[in-house]
């Protein structure tokens, strides 16, 4: 019976001893996704007294690959920047309760635990879900917490009414930064139900993430693995992100030594070299999938109206690159802050083409010891655990 492409389920999930298959527990709501097992054809051309040049063919060993495109949630990314530079230090939020009710429009709350002043939270109740910034606490407990800004009237309130005990968290900082020579990034495994039989590739290691913004669009992210070859594994259960993806016209922009108005698209890439090692123990499976060094490399298209980026390439000035990229308040605030403090231009090109001046550069990060490496990026979001 035919079955409905749509209908699938991918999702992934990081592996505790690398080639050891774990059954997926993030799921991925993708816009483009291919995968393949690749069992490399191993042709037979001897001579053989007869006219045909293939006299036999092969299984090689055998590998998987993984294509995957999908809007940046602020959920879902951070799983992807794991894989890729390999470390997430996570300073946890507050998660705390309500201490008494709190009515739609209230410019303050009562909480057992305090809250830093300028921090992002989120109050749950059955009314509806307030997302504030905070401001400075008082009292020694329970604590009287200013809202700065809020959903409310006036811009400093809240929009919904909150009973005693409604949760209350804020903002979780993850900072990822890159593995030491030491240690390797994570794998991790795959599961893919496509309604016909599930399968799963297990120690797949991330060889490119790609993240593309576009003010005029959704921010995507792409990110590519190599595997071992699939396996047949039972179904999972799928629950997709509930989050708003990040939008392009979130970006701010601040290169060539402040910030900026003028970008127009950044597409940024980062990259390790992956190599799927041969076993010696007669299987077909890789003894391991290896991930070589980072490397970060983008390009930066911005309105060409003064010369303080063009200068920045002609004199190798290498100032930072920063894109930031935050929610409205009204969507949880979440926010991603890319980085690279030395980051090189190795070609600059102006475009007369179109209806106004463009200017075109290609960036490489270079390792330094602001960013322990080529880049680091902070995400904030409402997840207290590691990636």
């Amino acid at each position: 019976m035919t079955v409905l492409a749509r209908g699938s389920k991918v999702g992934f999930a990081r592996e505790t001893t690398p080639g050891t298959f774990v059954p997926a527990s993030v799921s991925v709501p993708w816009t483009k996704y291919t995968y393949e097992t690749v069992l490399e054809p191993l042709r037979d051309e001897s001579v053989r007294a007869n006219d045909s040049v293939l006299q036999g063919q092969y299984q090689g060993a055998g590998t998987s690959t993984h294509d995957v495109e999908l809007m940046a949630y602020p959920d879902i990314i951070g799983h992807f920047l794991r894989g890729m530079l390999g470390v997430d230090t996570v300073t946890a939020g507050v998660s705390t309760t309500l201490s008494s009710a709190a009515s739609a429009g209230a410019t303050t709350i009562s909480t057992a635990l305090t809250i830093p002043a300028g921090s992002t939270i989120k109050i749950s109740g059955t009314a509806g879900t307030d997302y504030a910034i905070t401001g400075t606490p008082s009292g020694a407990g329970p604590f009287t917490i200013p809202i700065v800004t809020g959903m409310g009237a006036g811009g400093n309130s809240l929009l919904f009414a909150h009973l005693s005990g409604d949760a209350v968290v804020s903002q979780t900082t993850h900072t990822f930064t890159q593995v030491t020579p030491a240690t390797r990034p994570p794998s991790y495994s795959w599961t893919v139900d496509d309604l016909v039989a599930p399968v799963g590739f297990a120690g797949c290691q991330m060889s490119e993430l790609a993240l593309k913004i576009d003010p005029k669009a959704v921010v995507t992210v792409r990110p590519k693995f190599t595997g071992f070859p699939e396996t047949s594994q039972s179904t999972f259960s799928y629950a997709a992100s509930t989050t708003d993806p990040l939008i392009g016209w979130e970006w701010t922009l601040t290169n060539a030594g402040g910030a900026s108005t003028r970008g127009l698209s950044l597409d940024l890439t980062w990259k390790r070299a992956v190599e799927a090692i041969g076993s010696s123990d007669g299987t077909q499976a890789p003894r391991e999938v290896f991930a070589a060094g980072l490397e970060l490399s983008g390009t930066l298209k911005t309105i060409h109206e003064g010369t303080a980026d063009y200068q920045a390439f002609m004199q190798n000035l290498q100032s930072p690159l920063v894109a930031t990229l935050t929610k409205p308040l009204g969507k949880g605030g979440e926010s991603i802050a890319i980085t690279a403090t030395q980051g090189a231009v190795g070609k600059g090109s102006r475009d007369l083409g179109g209806t106004y001046t463009q200017a075109s550069y290609d960036l490489d990060a270079v390792h330094n010891s602001t960013d322990g490496g080529v880049s680091k990026v902070v995400l904030k979001n409402y997840q207290t655990t590691g990636y």
